[in-house]
């Protein structure tokens, strides 16, 4: 996971895989701030608009966290709450809004006070090593890269060479 301390309260995140969602699982909270982008649709007003059509456009907000679960099948958290400030005055404030976060997905986290678990789990993540694991053929090479409990596989590299 890559970490960025924003100031005491606040830590910007950006998860790389499943294991990194997991940990935001354990340390995002009920009352905890999440800024991030994500979509909203916004329901304009014209004279020959239909009303049951908005448009989809890509805002900045701040939620106020009311529940949070993990997808682990689609490797996605969904964070919901209320909002607190965005970026377009279209957005009412107050209304409810969920975050799908995916893998290198960035969100700040702002808790009121962090606990000592909290900042250990988001650092542990933070050393993880990484390998890159390759083996080679006469005809081809495959790459993958092992990182915590996960193997990623690289297409492989075919020579182009016979025989």
């Amino acid at each position: 996971m890559i970490t960025k301390a924003i100031d005491d309260n606040s830590i910007s995140v950006m998860p790389e895989d499943s294991d990194d969602l997991l940990t935001l699982r354990r340390v995002i909270r009920e009352g905890d701030r999440i800024v991030g982008d994500t979509t909203r649709v916004i329901k304009l007003e014209k004279d020959y608009a239909r009303p049951d059509k908005g448009e989809r456009i890509r805002v900045r907000i701040a939620l106020n966290v009311e529940k949070i679960s993990l997808d682990d099948v689609l490797d996605r958290l969904r964070i919901g709450g209320t909002i607190l400030e965005s970026s377009n005055e279209s957005v009412p404030h107050g209304s409810h809004h969920s975050f799908i976060l995916k893998i290198n997905d960035g969100i700040t986290i702002t808790k009121k006070k962090w606990l000592p678990i909290e900042k250990n789990l988001i650092e542990s993540n933070n050393k993880q090593i990484g390998f890159v694991l390759v083996a080679i053929d006469t005809g081809d090479c495959g790459i993958a890269r092992l990182r915590g409990t996960h193997l990623e596989f690289i297409p492989n590299i075919y020579s182009g060479s016979g025989g």
